[in-house]
């Protein structure tokens, strides 16, 4: 069996986001597009350093989704107002080097923030390390063929915590929703996401820090509950059209269940094209919930660019690849079910 390894470093995961923006160069629209490229940040620590930076609030910054901190990352923001040059100058000249790194560019203006729901997906570059000498050569075998990917689009674990913390921001929006303050903030001590800090300095009533703290934050929180959820009616669901063993598994303390036959993801499509989900977003002053719909299985293509030895893991190999995914889409979840599906060609056991 194939035990793929992802994101060793964190540039072997890179994302670039896909969006569209309606983008003139007349400085007369009320919010500036930038380009952010970071390493070693979540989007929500970049905003609030932006912001400090720059002078500018929080609040007036906004972007199309979240990005890794274990990764190299190029997203957009929307600045109402814009930044000025020296102000961008600045924070970039503040996190120039270092393990964590990030850089601005001006990319345009224009008459509308950016949300969730503005991105169409994200390009992928990755590494997967780890890889046996036997499973390169089906790749190679299989060429174009090794592309094709249905997979069962669940949330993967980096929705439910940061790298090297634990995966509990499910359990805050559990807390949250039950008005459990206490164990929500107790929760987010423990973290290690930028939250955790400022949650342990924090004195007085638990419901007080939730007060304080950016609402978009909090809407994050509610949304992984909702994710946690979700997954599990999904696992529920491929459990009651499966054929063929699945391949129950914990990861970082979240549950799973793959497919270990594609005619089970498909019957898994065929079943449900999508299940319902229920959305936390912050606007006009309030988290406003809403319903909406998340795909089961997602298509995709993956190509392989190239093959050869692991210099991380001597004695094994690695595939860099490049796929797209739509918006929502897990590429670690993504990668991880092709070189399941990709390994079942080459029959038999693992070889070295």
């Amino acid at each position: 069996m194939e035990h793929p390894i992802l994101k060793a470093r964190d540039t072997d995961f890179v994302v670039q986001e896909s969006m569209v923006l309606p983008v003139r160069d007349d400085e007369d629209g009320p919010f500036q597009y930038l380009r952010l490229r970071k390493r070693g940040f979540t989007t929500f620590e970049a905003v609030e350093r932006i912001a400090a930076v720059c002078g500018v609030p929080a609040s007036d910054l906004s972007t199309a989704g979240l990005k890794d901190e274990d990764a190299v990352t190029e997203q957009h923001l929307a600045c109402r107002g814009g930044l000025s040059p020296d102000g961008i100058a600045e924070f970039n000249h503040r996190h120039a080097s270092g393990e964590r790194t990030m850089r601005l560019s001006h990319h345009g203006y224009g008459d509308r923030g950016l949300r969730v729901g503005h991105l169409e997906g994200n390009g992928f570059r990755i590494i997967v390390r780890g890889l046996s000498a036997g499973f390169v050569r089906t790749v190679a075998a299989l060429g174009e063929r090794a592309g094709d990917l249905f997979f069962v689009n669940y949330y993967d674990t980096q929705r439910f915590g940061v790298a090297g913390g634990p995966r509990t921001t499910h359990q805050i929006g559990r807390a949250l929703l039950k008005k459990d303050h206490g164990t929500a903030l107790g929760l987010v001590r423990e973290s290690k996401s930028p939250e955790a800090e400022r949650a342990r300095r924090f004195t007085g009533p638990a419901s007080g820090f939730f007060d304080r703290i950016d609402p978009r934050v909090l809407a994050f929180y509610l949304c992984a509950h909702a994710s946690y959820v979700w997954n599990n009616q999904l696992t529920a669901l491929l459990r009651k059209i499966s054929r063929h063993p699945l391949d129950e598994t914990v990861r970082e303390g979240i549950p799973y269940a793959f497919a270990t036959h594609r005619d089970d993801v498909l019957a898994l499509l065929r079943e449900a094209t999508a299940l319902p989900y229920e959305r936390h977003r912050w606007s006009d002053g309030e988290i406003r919930r809403t319903q909406g719909l998340r795909p089961t299985v997602v298509q995709t293509r993956v190509r392989v660019d190239r093959t050869g030895e692991d210099t991380v893991t001597p004695g094994r190999y690695a595939c860099e690849l490049a796929l797209f995914l739509p918006s929502g889409c897990y590429a670690t979840n993504a990668v991880a079910q092709w070189v399941a599906w990709t390994a079942s060609y080459g029959g038999g056991p693992d070889q070295p």
